[in-house]
């Protein structure tokens, strides 16, 4: 039988003096729920009213306090003890726990957010570093997210040069068309028989009015290479990467092929300009901003070659974490890479085409069809080109079937326009600018071709397990960076 020492138990044991049973850090997580303590060593339970009559340790009477201590056993106290340590180590790595999740949050996308609960540290509700201020419309911040992306120094320096060179090329542009519509005759000069008069500057027998249809192709040339190159650096995309280089090389083989035509429409438009002899004039003026123009797009394109590459290596790791390693995958992966960037391509050709075909051919002349059949089919291209994205993003084998359809007609399309500049009564019309539009006549036939191709090949791929790697984008996970470095994890 054990004999125990109330006063040697007063002096030594470690509860005498600090033990509060109706503080609020003591009680366990049962108690906390039910008010009620729950012993799992011994299997009692005693609620708080109980236990505190048992023994009180806030009496300031001393004698009672010996007397409430002889009720409770050294067992007792020992469990109680090791129940207390074990609590303050549970509410250490609650604490622990806490401040991991503050770090690294988990949010639901069902779950009502914060406007700034994807960044970290927290920021306050009126803060307006958030990405995505939720006091807005979804539109505003779908909007916002367009020009908030995570971009690494080698595609800041892409958007700045290929901006950069658009800048230039635009003024260079448009300083040249100043000059010659500034040395072009006011009057319009007597009209062929059969023929309707016109100002100078549509007069079909004037080769060099093929000048201003430079300006129209370079600025919507530029204007489009920027907006690729911010798509291939925000989606991070290795085949539009190749496009920009391949596009900024036709922008500047174009730009040489610019002085060739300017030279020769000047020299065979010399009574469309006043006094005499200021064709040639304004032919030696124009030299130096031409071969400007062609330098700014040759530095520009051994700028834009070298930062794609370096950004081609970037992007790699990109399709590894989106795809994977499976070779399968990634052959369907590209060929799905290679048809979004022939679509944008074809918008381009083809509405490039269009408008100098609209201004080199057809202006003022209302009563030809033709004027507007081009009026008409110019504008159907933004729904095409989407239901081209929408099909092959969702494996729509209806629309996909209706965009190649639309496709074939295209191509029906432009070898008419090509047919119509070689035979039939208006080849007069195209005096001097008929290599011009063939040229992009041709361009158009090739890039709608390819995407035809492009596009069976896709379709034969719909139903292999692309469709969720596409869409991952607008839906399942999600894995972001906010401006202030800390990371999301968006959870369907």
């Amino acid at each position: 039988m054990q004999h125990y020492n109330h006063n040697s138990y007063e002096q030594s044991h470690p509860l005498q003096s600090d033990y509060d049973p109706s503080s609020t850090g003591y009680p366990s997580q049962q108690q906390h729920n039910n008010g009620q303590y729950q012993q799992q060593e011994q299997g009692y339970q005693r609620d708080d009213h109980n236990y505190n009559q048992g023994y009180d340790f806030s009496n300031s009477n001393g004698d009672n306090q010996l007397s409430n201590l002889h009720q409770i056993s050294p067992l007792q106290l020992d469990q109680l003890q090791a129940q207390r340590q074990y609590n303050q180590q549970q509410q250490h790595y609650n604490d622990a726990d806490e401040a991991l999740k503050q770090q690294h949050r988990v949010a639901r996308t069902s779950d009502n957010k914060s406007a700034n609960h994807h960044l970290y540290p927290p920021q306050p509700n009126g803060s307006s570093s958030s990405i995505d201020m939720q006091d807005g419309s979804s539109l505003k911040n779908s909007f916002s997210t367009l020009f908030r992306f995570p971009c690494s120094t080698n595609g800041k320096a892409l958007l700045l040069v290929i901006g950069l060179e658009a800048l230039l090329v635009i003024i260079i542009q448009t300083i040249i068309v100043i000059k010659y519509f500034a040395a072009l005759r006011d009057t319009p000069i007597e009209p062929r028989i059969g023929q309707k008069q016109m100002p100078p500057y549509l007069d079909s027998g004037n080769a060099s009015r093929a000048i201003p249809a430079y300006l129209i192709v370079f600025v919507f040339a530029q204007l489009f290479q920027l907006v690729l190159a911010w798509d291939a650096v925000r989606g991070q995309n290795t085949i539009e990467m190749i496009g920009i280089v391949a596009f900024n090389m036709c922008c500047f083989a174009y730009s040489i092929f610019e002085i060739t035509q300017t030279r020769k429409s000047l020299s065979e438009s010399t009574r469309y300009f006043e006094p005499e002899g200021s064709a040639e004039l304004l032919n030696q003026s124009l030299v130096p901003l031409i071969g400007a123009n062609v330098v700014v797009s040759g530095l520009s394109q051994c700028v834009v070659t070298w930062l794609a590459y370096q950004l081609f290596q970037e992007f790699g790791w990109k399709i590894y974490k989106k795809i994977g390693a499976d070779p399968r995958m990634k052959r369907m992966y590209r060929a799905y890479q290679i048809y979004v960037v022939l679509i944008k391509m074809d918008f381009f050709f083809f509405v490039g085409f269009s408008i100098q075909f609209i201004y080199l051919s057809l202006t003022k002349d209302t009563d030809d069809p033709e004027y507007w059949l081009t009026i008409v089919v110019l504008p159907l291209t933004l729904p095409i080109l989407y239901i081209a994205i929408y099909a092959v993003r969702h494996e729509s084998r209806r629309w996909m079937t209706i965009f190649l359809f639309a496709m074939h007609g295209g191509v029906a399309y432009f070898v008419f326009k090509v047919v119509r500049m070689f035979v039939g009564n208006k080849i007069a019309n195209y005096n001097g600018i008929k290599i011009f539009l063939t040229l992009f006549a041709s361009l158009c036939l090739v890039t709608i071709l390819a995407t035809i191709s492009n596009a069976a090949v896709c379709y034969r791929n719909f139903g292999k397990g692309l469709k969720p790697h596409l869409l991952k984008g607008t839906r399942g996970p999600q894995d972001t960076s906010s401006a202030t470095g800390g990371r999301v994890l968006e959870i369907d």
